[in-house]
């Protein structure tokens, strides 16, 4: 069952996009299969994440370098404002 996860994050300089996109380029290289993340903008300090799990034993196994990110992201200046996490339950495609 897909698992989700939703975050906000508030950086202290304008987000760089293109460091954003560099960044999770490279975190996605070491994710296991059938993941996905999207970033948006929220405003030029706070960005949005919608990460996609094919199941909760990926999301289990992503754990450290989930954290290791993170980690990097708070050293950086960027904090964490709200995560919230479940199973998806319902979807709709057009």
């Amino acid at each position: 069952m897909t698992f989700i996860v939703n975050t906000a994050w508030k950086h202290d300089s304008p987000i760089d996009w293109e460091k954003m996109q560099n960044g999770l380029n490279e975190v996605m290289s070491k994710s296991v299969p059938g993941c996905s993340v999207q970033w948006f903008e929220i405003d030029e300090h706070t960005h949005g994440s919608v990460a996609t799990f094919p199941n909760k034993a990926a999301y289990d196994e992503m754990t450290n370098l989930r954290n290791n990110h993170r980690k990097e992201a708070t050293d950086s200046g960027i904090k964490m404002i709200y995560e919230v996490i479940g199973h998806l339950k319902a979807e709709g495609k057009s």
